[in-house]
């Protein structure tokens, strides 16, 4: 004889702890998706430069920082119209596919790094990071555009 499953039983506890922790690993996949991918873009984008001027200087970090800050602000000031009328794209599923796509973006931006780190002195220290981030949140976006197709909300 087959056990039924009824409220309140060990199986049900199960199986709401299963869906919990799933709702919870989609949250923070979700919330998590372009952070991550601009973390291993920004940290790649410090090795290629310390691997060819080796250690930076105080002063070499202030222009990472720098760099990358213009880079996000840039792209900020291009997409501030995007954000206030709420054109971004909503469906949880697609922004997790495109980030499961972030081998593309991260890699075009560390590759661009590669290059500049190929220059000697300070300027690779200020414009790689830049580089990095723009072209890492530009084709972050672009993955996005690619799967979602036309499935971006509507301007409200």
């Amino acid at each position: 004889m087959v056990e039924q499953d009824t409220p309140g039983t060990d199986s049900d506890a199960r199986r709401r702890a299963r869906l919990a922790l799933r709702a919870g690993l989609g949250t923070t996949v979700l919330a998590s998706a372009a952070p991550y991918g601009y973390t291993l873009t920004i940290w790649s984008s410090g090795a290629v430069l310390i691997r060819s001027h080796g250690t930076p200087s105080v002063g070499d970090v202030f222009l990472f920082i720098v760099g990358a800050l213009v880079g996000f602000d840039v792209l900020g000031l291009l997409a501030r119209g995007a954000l206030t009328r709420r054109e971004a794209v909503e469906r949880r599923q697609v922004r997790v596919l495109a980030a499961a796509l972030n081998w593309i973006a991260v890699g075009a931006a560390v590759a661009a790094v590669a290059l500049l780190a190929e220059i000697s002195g300070w300027f690779p220290w200020l414009v790689a990071p830049l580089v990095a981030t723009v072209v890492y949140l530009l084709g972050a976006a672009l993955q996005l555009a690619v799967v979602a197709g036309g499935d971006s909300a509507e301007p409200r």
